[in-house]
């Protein structure tokens, strides 16, 4: 188990992925209860569309390549590159994380202001997105080399 073999794609996809898993339990939205007491609202609190399946795309991810590069598990083919997956996964959970963060959150009767743990996590998920758009542009090799050459 050496971190050497990992390539840089491979170490901000990994990276992302557990920063994502951990801004999933950082407070995402802050607001004031009617005795005027802070009271924060984690990931899980928000909905499963807007963190949790974002933070289990991280959390994939980030599994396949410590399994494949640390562990030499042998993926399977699929009918897309694996750097397209990874793009793809990084770019939905991207888009819903950043969504969010646009959109907030309503509570009605409540100011409600958006908690340093929804910025790390657009920030993880951003970096969800480069890691996948590295990885398909390394190519189809595992050390980058011409597509075609490895499967993952």
């Amino acid at each position: 188990m050496h971190l050497s073999k990992l390539t840089t794609s491979d170490k901000v996809v990994a990276g992302s992925g557990i920063l994502l898993f951990v801004a999933y339990f950082l407070p995402w939205f802050t607001a004031d209860n009617a005795l005027g007491n802070p009271v924060s609202f984690t990931g899980g609190d928000v909905g499963f569309l807007w963190s949790t399946l974002p933070m289990l795309l991280g959390v994939v991810a980030a599994g396949v390549v410590i399994a494949n590069k640390m562990f030499d598990v042998q993926l399977p083919d699929l009918p897309i590159l694996w750097g397209q997956a990874f793009l793809g996964a990084g770019a939905l959970a991207a888009a819903l994380v950043i969504l969010k963060l646009l959109l907030g959150e309503d509570v009605s009767g409540f100011k409600v202001d958006r908690g340093f743990g929804l910025f790390v996590a657009a920030v993880a998920a951003l970096g969800l997105a480069v890691g996948g758009f590295l990885k398909l542009r390394q190519g189809n090799g595992s050390d980058g080399g011409p597509p075609g050459s490895a499967p993952f």
